[in-house]
């Protein structure tokens, strides 16, 4: 973890809402893994006050850069829309525990529901990219949205499903019963057992939950949570635990297991 000023090097609008930055990364700044987070001061002043967390969505360590993808929600993130490339951003990063590597043999169904596409974007390019060395058979990744103007105007790795609530581009229906098709063999066949990935709203996490538990399959879940400080000082990020204790969504996750995860409390 590092603190940095980091040149803007692009600020694209993706689709509605939603926009990637692409920043200059420091080599002694240290690797992001999917999974991991950044956090930004917007605006180089005191307004806004607390610094915005942000998943990673992509790192290339030869180029040296890394980007985050956002969705355009209050007075800080129009802010952040605002900024030009040339100008630099406040960078504390890379933080938090990313996503371990899939089981060998078995294939990764990485799900992502709204701005959840960041870091599952990023963890399917890698576990893409590393599959035959790892042993884990090439991901599936499931993209949700509402409707196709949410869609974001990206390059999708190969294997990329899209599914909207209305049926207006891609599959019709939510990003879990996307999932679980995907998984019951209606896209490579049933040979190898899932295991899942996922970032988005609780009630996709918490389908999700239940998805994994039906077949006996491990569920890796990066938590969507509100960091003030991001480092696990403040406290202010506490995720309950189906055992009734709570853990830091900045510290010790955002990656957590999410069958231990109480999703009803989020």
């Amino acid at each position: 973890m590092r603190r940095f000023d980091a040149p803007i090097l692009e600020n694209r609008e993706l689709s509605r809402d939603y926009r990637r930055i692409e920043v200059e990364w420091p080599p002694d700044s240290g690797v992001p893994r999917p999974g991991a987070f950044l956090t930004v001061g917007v605006s180089g002043t005191t307004d806004p006050l607390l610094r915005r967390p942000f998943a990673v969505s992509g790192f290339d360590p030869r180029l040296g850069r890394a980007s985050f993808i956002f969705q355009i929600r209050g007075p800080a993130t129009r802010l952040l829309a605002e900024r030009r490339p040339g100008t630099s951003l406040d960078v504390l990063g890379p933080l938090g525990k990313g996503f371990p590597d899939p089981p060998r043999g078995s294939r990764p169904i990485l799900t992502g529901g709204g701005i959840g596409l960041g870091p599952m974007l990023f963890a399917a390019r890698d576990f893409r990219n590393r599959a035959a060395s790892g042993g884990w058979e090439a991901p599936v990744l499931v993209l949700g949205f509402r409707t196709a103007a949410q869609v974001p105007d990206l390059d999708f790795p190969e294997g990329t499903m899209i599914c909207t609530d209305d049926g207006s581009t891609g599959m019709k229906g939510t990003a879990v019963e996307a999932a679980d098709w995907a998984a019951a063999g209606g896209r490579y066949g049933p040979e190898a057992p899932p295991s899942y990935y996922a970032c988005g709203p609780a009630p996709m996490m918490a389908a999700l939950d239940r998805l994994a538990a039906s077949r006996n399959a491990p569920y890796w879940a990066a938590v969507e949570q509100w960091m003030a400080c991001g480092v696990g000082a403040c406290m202010g990020c506490a995720v309950r635990l189906k055992d009734g204790s709570f853990a830091r969504a900045c510290a010790d996750g955002p990656v957590f297991d999410g069958s231990r995860v109480d999703w009803g409390s989020m």
